[in-house]
């Protein structure tokens, strides 16, 4: 699982996540398409979209399969999966692997949100 993401392949992520989440497992590059048009987020080309999807698919982010003419992609790990193993490399990075320490840093975000915005 790869961690770092370029900011269209987060932003693909999230989508299929929350489409994921809703229950639709079966989604297309037309429905990443409609569902970043009705958001505020910076418009891209189709083409773009499938572009980024299929290096993701090399990149075995996601999972792809073809019915009839057209792919479907669904992510390889949950949302949850990914927060978890980048708080694991920040862990190891910056604690030592100390997840008290991790924990006291985020228990002390969540109550002083000033701290989010260092």
């Amino acid at each position: 699982m790869q961690s770092k993401h370029g900011s269209l392949e987060s932003t693909i992520l999230k989508i299929l996540w929350n489409l994921e989440e809703n229950g639709d497992f079966k989604n297309s590059v037309k429905d990443v398409y409609d569902s970043l048009e009705q958001s505020n987020d910076q418009k891209r080309a189709y083409t773009t979209l499938k572009t980024v999807m299929d290096r993701l698919w090399e990149k075995k982010v996601l999972s792809r399969y073809k019915e009839g003419k057209k792919f479907y992609y669904r992510t390889t790990y949950t949302n949850q999966e990914a927060i978890v193993k980048s708080l694991n490399e920040v862990c190891n990075r910056y604690c030592n692997g100390d997840f008290s320490r991790l924990s006291a840093v985020l228990n002390s975000m969540a109550v002083n949100k000033e701290l989010l915005n260092v």
